[in-house]
């Protein structure tokens, strides 16, 4: 995406550049402990750990984006996340049957759902939980996620409040 959107993160997070990919189509970003990613106990470490993620890609096709009609935007979403290929997209394996969808919510623009995926290639240090926000920056969407450590669980609520401070991160470095 060659710096169409900016990705930041909160206190205490890196870019795990070597698991970086930005290409013309999109871009996948993960970030981890600071102090985990440079070995080093001196660096910068989340209170709560956990492994984030964000990916950049054009919007799709159809969506509704406007920050203003909250309940549009809302039915859309959830009508897409509860649906077989919504299902699909969000795990892990491509398999609808492997995702619950446990909450879903939005606010100003953003559309956040919780889910559990019990595919089975998923690292087992991570849980099987993850929130995903979904928010328009520019003419792109980015996804961003929050997924504990299965040694580190996360609360929905604490999965919640670092999923709201990834946001904020991301909107602030895109004004």
């Amino acid at each position: 995406m060659s710096g169409a959107v900016t990705i930041a993160a909160p206190k205490g997070y890196c870019v795990d550049v070597s698991s970086l990919r930005d290409q013309a189509s999109g871009a996948f970003v993960p970030l981890g402990a600071c102090a985990a990613l440079t070995r080093n106990a001196a660096d910068p470490s989340p209170k709560t750990p956990a492994f984030l993620v964000a990916s950049v890609s054009a919007q799709p096709a159809g969506a509704v984006t406007a920050k203003g009609d909250a309940d549009a935007q809302m039915a859309q979403a959830r009508r897409f996340l509860e649906s077989t290929a919504g299902r699909a997209a969000l795990s892990r394996s491509g398999d609808a049957d492997t995702v619950t969808v446990l909450d879903l919510k939005t606010a100003s623009g953003v559309v956040k759902v919780l889910t559990r995926d019990s595919s089975g290639n998923r690292p087992e240090s991570l849980s099987d939980t993850t929130w995903r926000a979904f928010l328009p920056v520019g003419d792109k969407l980015v996804v961003a996620s929050v997924t504990g450590f299965t040694e580190h669980p996360l609360s929905p609520r604490n999965g919640l409040t670092q999923l709201n401070k990834f946001i904020a991160a991301i909107e602030k470095a895109n004004p």
